[in-house]
C-alpha cells in the first residue's frame, strides 16, 4: 500500500510530460529540413559549365583565325570572350561542389573551322539561342527551388552571352571594326567591357575597374 503513493506520483510526472510533449509539437509544428540535393539545379550548373568550356576552347580558336587573317580587333574580342567563359565555368563549378557534385569538363572538343566572318555570325546565332534557353529553362528553375545562388550565376551567364552578341555584332560593321577597341573582363563573374564605355565597378558583382583584365 505504500508504494500506491509513488506510483501514483510516477503516473502523474509521466502524464504531464506526455501532455507536455503533445503541447510543444501543437504550438511548434516542424519545419521541413531544406532539401540537401539539389539535382536538377546541379545538372544546369553541370551544362552550363560544359557551355562554357566549350565556347572559352571554340573563342580561343577564332581568335587564331583572326589573328591569321590580321584581324586584330576581333581576335582581341574574340580572346576576351574566352577568359569571360572560363571565368563563368569556374564560377558555376565552384557552385556545384557546394551543392555536393561534381564537374568533370568534357574530355573532347570540336572546333568550327571556317573564315572570320563565318565565325563571328556561327557565334551570334549561338550566343542568342542559348540566351533564350537559359531565360525560360535553368535561371527559372533556380528560382523555384529558391536557390538563389545558382539563379545569380545562371543569370550572370545569360547577361553576358547577351553583351558577347551585342560585341561581336558590333564587329562586323567596318567603321567599328576599325575603332581598334581595347576589352575588358570582370575577374569574378566574366562581365565584359569596352574600354571607352567602361565603368568604375562590375554593375553584376561589384567588383573595381581597376581589377579588371585589360586586352589591348
Amino acid at each position: 500500500m505504500k508504494l500506491r503513493p509513488l506510483f501514483i506520483l510516477i503516473l502523474f510526472v509521466v502524464s504531464t510530460a506526455i501532455l507536455g510533449w503533445i503541447y510543444y509539437k501543437a504550438t511548434h509544428p516542424q519545419q521541413e529540413k531544406p532539401t540537401e540535393t539539389w539535382h536538377e539545379i546541379i545538372a544546369d550548373l553541370d551544362a552550363c559549365c560544359r557551355r562554357k568550356h566549350v565556347k572559352s576552347m571554340q573563342y580561343d580558336h577564332f581568335a587564331t583565325i583572326a589573328e591569321q587573317e590580321s584581324r586584330q580587333q576581333i581576335a582581341r574580342l574574340f580572346r576576351a570572350m574566352a577568359l569571360s567563359e572560363r571565368l563563368q565555368e569556374h564560377n558555376c563549378a565552384d557552385a556545384i561542389q557546394q551543392l555536393g557534385g561534381e564537374y568533370l569538363p568534357p574530355e573532347k572538343i570540336v572546333v568550327f573551322r571556317g573564315d572570320t566572318d563565318g565565325n563571328l555570325e556561327r557565334s551570334i546565332a549561338y550566343e542568342l539561342r542559348t540566351t533564350e534557353e537559359c531565360k525560360c529553362g535553368e535561371i527559372g528553375r533556380a528560382i523555384a527551388c529558391d536557390n538563389r545562388f545558382a539563379a545569380r550565376l545562371l543569370t550572370w551567364s545569360s547577361s553576358v552571352d547577351m553583351r558577347n552578341a551585342a560585341f561581336m555584332h558590333l564587329c562586323r560593321i567596318p567603321e567599328e571594326t576599325a575603332a581598334n577597341w581595347e576589352y575588358l573582363v570582370c575577374p569574378r563573374c566574366g562581365n565584359l567591357f569596352i574600354s571607352v564605355y567602361c565603368e568604375p565597378y562590375c554593375p553584376f558583382c561589384l567588383t573595381s575597374g581597376r581589377q579588371f583584365v585589360r586586352f589591348e
